[in-house]
């Protein structure tokens, strides 16, 4: 018996000696996406061809069919149940392929809960279910901290927004910004604004953290150039006693001017399917277009095409401010870009006295570094004469980064310059490491779609995170269970497939080498991933030994239903994380790599049994 479990401890070694391997190559050879998409179908493949001849075959043989569905589908919940509860801990950070899936489950299950909140909103009550669809996947979603201005009084009405978790509170300018609402989760805000086309009048402040969801204006246009039950709800809305009030009360409109509006709103709907607006927002847009390309200080709008110049123009708002306006100090929340058009802005430094101050005039940006990185302002920003100045609200600038592939690429190339570490070290004293961290983070998340994180909010983001380590190896040693199971019980059984060793092998080699470097990029150090992989390696040979013992007396219809289990958990582990990876890195070198991992394992197999 002690033969038996030794020589299953050594073929436990041996399928999962590659994990550590592939921690050492990953230190020197970066293979690029199509190598590890090829290398990871190739172990999808082998761990097919593997499935059938071990697992599946050994059990139709022994006419074990019943244990066969009942185990594969035991296999498939196990995983499932065990990799969703890792997975929330912070396991998906594993590797890439877990990684995929998890956000594409979150992103299914929002989608869903969008479409829920859409339906118990008055003017999205009556779309059609198509309609529906295409605009809970238009809406755009922003995280809040406590404390934070979504909009302040004569701010454009560019958005909708619909809370999903938090709580807002609205304040009253007109009564010393006195609360004259607090909102919570399912309520929308903005809505008279934005179906007026006004500038706001109140100031949106998160109470709590909040997440929001946002329908911008350019989604909602489209809709109503092809909703026949969109057009008729603005119409109806717009004709409500409650629009009249709103803009003779907030923006002194009389009342005839109110009913001409109206009229002329609807018409326009009825042929145009636009909704004008009934109080214009001072831009200038023609004077920005003829600046936007020599902005100083802020390079993004540089290399722009026009049509996206002129949707950033339409988002600015036009101020005049006279001579000693203050508009920031340090410590001050960063929510607002300011572009320069005519005067000067004088920079002052109050904690370095000495330090000259800075001097703008037409065509500088100010307050940059603060409103991309989400950072607390760090000087004072004062206008030095009677002064003209754009300014872009960073909700619109999140919003447009999401739907302007061309301003992305330009804030990536932006992140990644040394001007914006020097920034975060020498003004908001970031660690060089959590400089990098910063900055891996936000290219994560434009990739994901997401908003940018701010880096005062990414120090709590790395506290949350703090079980991740654990939770990432117990999804490591989680994917390497069953099959340390099944190679204790093939030790008892018969002689071990080299089919089964050689696949298990395989597949865990390019797991290893791209999960290693997704790890190492979360900041662990070098030397504890290759502990944890060799951890996972020991374990694994420990496992096939308890597995040989275990196994050692049990009737073989308990060992066809563990292979049964440990084939579901497999073919859902191919079908969920493997093959999706490889094809999003590899696209069509797939079908070939996955194929010919598949048939080099049945060659082994079959010379084996010469």
């Amino acid at each position: 018996m002690s033969e038996i479990v030794t020589k299953a401890f050594l073929a436990g070694l041996l399928s999962s000696c590659s994990m550590p391997l592939g921690t050492i190559t990953s230190l020197v050879w970066k293979p690029k996406n199509r190598m590890l998409a090829f290398l990871t179908a190739f172990g999808a493949g082998a761990l097919l061809a593997a499935l059938v001849i071990d697992l599946v075959s050994n059990a139709t043989k022994k006419g074990h069919l019943l244990e066969l569905v009942i185990g594969s589908i035991l296999g498939n919940l196990f995983f499932t149940v065990v990799n969703r509860f890792v997975n929330e801990s912070g396991g998906f950070l594993r590797k890439p392929s877990t990684a995929l899936v998890h956000l594409s489950q979150k992103q299914a299950q929002r989608f869903q809960r969008c479409l829920s909140r859409l339906r118990r909103i008055d003017i999205f009550r009556d779309l059609s279910p198509e309609d529906s669809q295409n605009l809970a996947r238009s809406l755009l979603v922003a995280h809040y901290p406590q404390g934070t201005t979504i909009y302040q009084p004569l701010d454009p009405s560019e958005s909708l927004y619909i809370i999903e978790t938090g709580e807002v509170q609205l304040l009253d300018p007109q009564v010393d910004f006195q609360p004259y609402m607090i909102l919570g989760a399912n309520k929308i805000f903005g809505r008279l604004a934005f179906l007026t086309g006004t500038p706001h009048q109140m100031v949106a402040l998160t109470t709590a953290d909040t997440k929001l969801d946002i329908v911008p204006r350019p989604d909602f246009d489209k809709l109503l150039q092809t909703s026949p039950q969109l057009i008729e709800t603005t119409q109806r809305l717009l004709q409500q006693e409650e629009v009249a009030s709103y803009l003779q009360q907030r923006h002194g409109l009389t009342l005839p001017q109110v009913k001409d509006w109206v009229s002329r709103a609807i018409a326009t709907i009825r042929k145009d399917h636009t909704i004008p607006d009934a109080v214009k927002v001072e831009r200038e847009t023609k004077n920005f277009l003829r600046l936007a390309r020599q902005i100083r200080r802020f390079p993004l709008f540089k290399h722009l095409p026009y049509k996206e110049l002129e949707d950033i123009a339409n988002r600015l708002v036009y101020h005049h401010c006279e001579d000693g306006y203050a508009f920031f100090q340090p410590q001050e929340t960063a929510d607002r870009l300011f572009i320069v058009h005519q005067g000067e802005v004088e920079l002052l430094d109050p904690n370095n006295p000495r330090r000259k101050p800075i001097i703008l005039s037409s065509g500088d940006a100010f307050g940059g570094f603060s409103f991309v990185t989400g950072a607390n302002h760090t000087v004072t920003a004062v206008a030095k004469t009677d002064a003209t100045v754009w300014t872009l609200r960073k909700q619109d600038f999140d919003e447009m980064l999401q739907q302007s592939r061309n301003l992305e690429d330009a804030l990536r190339e932006f992140l990644q310059q040394d001007i914006v570490t020097a920034y975060l070290q020498d003004k908001q004293h970031f660690e060089p490491n959590k400089v990098s961290k910063w900055v891996q983070q936000a290219l994560q998340s434009m990739n994901a779609d997401h908003l940018l994180p701010s880096v005062t909010a990414m120090a709590g983001s790395l506290q949350k995170q703090e079980q991740a380590p654990t939770a990432i190896w117990l999804g490591l040693l989680m994917d390497g269970i069953p099959e340390a199971l099944t190679i204790g019980a093939h030790v008892v059984m018969a002689p071990l497939s080299p089919s089964l060793i050689f696949a298990v092998l395989f597949s865990n080699y390019p797991e290893a080498l791209s999960s290693s470097d997704g790890m190492r990029e979360q900041g662990f150090p070098e030397t504890r991933i290759l502990l944890m992989w060799s951890a996972i390696m020991l374990f694994t040979g420990i496992v096939a030994a308890v597995g040989s013992i275990v196994f050692a007396e049990a009737p073989e219809s308990i060992i066809s239903l563990l292979e049964a289990m440990v084939a579901g958990a497999m073919l859902t582990v191919i079908s969920e994380t493997m093959l999706p990876e490889a094809y999003a890195k590899g696209g069509s070198v797939v079908g070939m790599s996955t194929l010919l991992g598949f048939l080099v394992t049945i060659l082994i197999q079959s010379i084996s049994n010469k």
